[in-house]
């Protein structure tokens, strides 16, 4: 199935580098165009140099034979029009009429030696922006097929250089001369294909796929480990247990078979209180009398209580907690199934290689 869709892929266009023309002193506005062979899309006009910033976000669906080119345009401004006219080489002189034969005779024998021709030299070939553009500003373009880079972008931003093809008009009016002109440099991100994901839940933008996977790899991170004894949640007298912030999350394990026993969602708490400061306040009432202790608090009055084991600990604990409560980025669930499927693609790799050694 050639156009079988698999998923939105983000083509961001930094800009032209090392381009070899000549640049008009006049300010130049020049536009990249992308053609899918579907849409046509244009950026915003940018000036001309040697090195232009685009800097213009491209989205595309991919299908099994996805190519498309960026066509660079050159506005025709009227220094541009001037420098199409200077192509147009001038008439040729009129010829003087030639001189009536002179009668037989001696005169007519001195006479007759060749002279030299009048015939002026041709001007050079005027070496300008004009003389690589098409009549309509085409500039060059470059062609792109996204099978080529595919793997190399895959969930991850790819930044890739391609050369841009143009023509140059020769001065004999013969065919013009195609050259590599200077290159385009754009980054590449593919977003894979996520059944059952509505497209209304995916990332709108570059940037939105790049902060969801940071925000997926911040989740995944273990802050902090440490012992405890809590009262609370799932414990309905003091436990003393092992926990580790992983993420958004506070988790309890078994010391032994390392497999987890509880989790407290740290997404959902709204505050980090010393229970000491509260006391010293005059505002707490609690049950907790407990030394080096502080809580979780839950909407609805819920409440975890814990203490540490020293007070070095517990600053520890009271630092890394408050950090989280209140500032946990979300965990969207595209970015939680690439994830997944990149840990899977990891196991079976290592699997692989197991198998081959």
């Amino acid at each position: 199935m050639d156009h079988e869709l698999t998923g939105p892929r983000s083509a961001p266009v930094l800009g032209i580098k090392g381009l070899d023309v000549p640049i008009p002193q006049q300010p130049t506005a020049v536009t990249c165009t992308l053609n899918n062979g579907i849409h046509f899309v244009t950026t915003p006009e940018s000036r001309l140099s040697r090195d232009t910033r685009i800097n213009q976000e491209f989205e595309l669906i991919e299908h099994n034979k996805l190519e498309f080119t960026l066509t660079l345009k050159v506005r025709r401004d009227p220094h541009i029009t001037a420098q199409f006219k200077a192509l147009v080489p001038p008439p040729p002189p009129p010829q003087p009429a030639p001189a009536p034969k002179p009668k037989g005779g001696m005169f007519s024998f001195l006479s007759s030696s060749p002279k030299k021709s009048s015939r002026a030299t041709p001007p050079p070939p005027c070496n300008n922006l004009a003389r690589y553009l098409k009549q309509d500003g085409t500039l060059a373009r470059a062609l792109i097929s996204f099978k080529d880079v595919a793997a190399r972008c895959d969930t991850r931003l790819f930044e890739i250089s391609y050369p841009l093809i143009g023509q140059r008009a020769e001065a004999s009016g013969g065919a013009p001369t195609t050259m590599e002109l200077g290159e385009i440099v754009l980054q590449l991100f593919r977003l894979p294909s996520l059944p059952g994901v509505l497209s209304a839940h995916l990332p709108q933008s570059l940037d939105e796929c790049l902060r969801g996977l940071r925000h997926v790899a911040w989740h995944k991170v273990t802050y902090f480990e440490g012992t405890l004894t809590q009262n609370g949640g799932d414990c309905t007298t003091w436990r003393r247990r092992k926990l580790r912030v992983v993420g958004a999350n506070l988790i309890a394990f078994n010391d032994v078979t390392k497999k987890v026993t509880a989790t407290i969602n740290l997404k959902k708490a709204i505050a980090v209180e010393d229970i000491e400061d509260a006391r010293a306040a005059r505002n707490y009432d609690g049950m907790c009398t407990v030394e080096r202790s502080f809580r979780l608090i839950f909407p609805g009055n819920q409440e975890i209580f814990f203490f540490a084991d020293t007070d070095e600990e517990k600053v520890k604990w009271l630092e890394v907690l408050r950090a989280l409560v209140g500032h946990i980025p979300p965990n969207p669930l595209w970015a939680e199934l690439i994830w997944q499927r990149q840990q899977e693609m990891a196991g079976r790799a290592v699997a692989e290689s197991s198998r081959s050694s």
